[in-house]
């Protein structure tokens, strides 16, 4: 053992580096639909993942209706993401709260922005969102 520990504070190489996954988490790829709730970065327009981990996400930032203000990094955002429905549940969504990481633009007129999940519980969609809507003119009103 000491040996090898020798050999690597010397910087004595041992070959190619490999390539680590650093994830802590298995990623899904999966594009579903999700609606950013937070007050500053309030958008009508629905946005897209690309994947999800549990502790990650990766969102296509591209609404349904144009452009949307890109989020800074640093940046803690909630995110409501639209599960598939399930006729014995009804409709649930996954309520996160991240922080943006990462925002990478992919020549396509879309940027890509990476969030690192601190917070993530299932909800019923639907009301989340209506009370969500009920409060969008009063937040929009306080970031104006």
């Amino acid at each position: 053992m000491l040996d090898s520990f020798e050999r690597y504070s010397s910087g004595e190489s041992q070959g190619p580096m490999k390539n680590i996954n650093r994830r802590e988490s298995p990623r899904v790829e999966i594009q579903l639909r999700c609606h950013v709730t937070s007050p500053a970065v309030w958008g009508r327009s629905a946005i897209y993942t690309e994947n999800i981990s549990r502790s990650g996400m990766l969102v296509a930032w591209r609404g349904d209706g144009g452009s949307l203000p890109i989020p800074a990094m640093g940046q803690i955002m909630t995110i409501e993401v639209e599960l598939p429905v399930h006729h014995g549940f009804g409709q649930k969504c996954l309520h996160c709260q991240g922080t943006v990481t990462r925002a990478s633009d992919t020549g396509e007129g879309y940027p890509l922005v990476a969030l690192r999940v601190n917070y993530m519980e299932f909800r019923s969609f639907h009301d989340r969102l209506r009370a969500m809507e009920v409060l969008e003119p009063v937040a929009s009103s306080w970031m104006a």
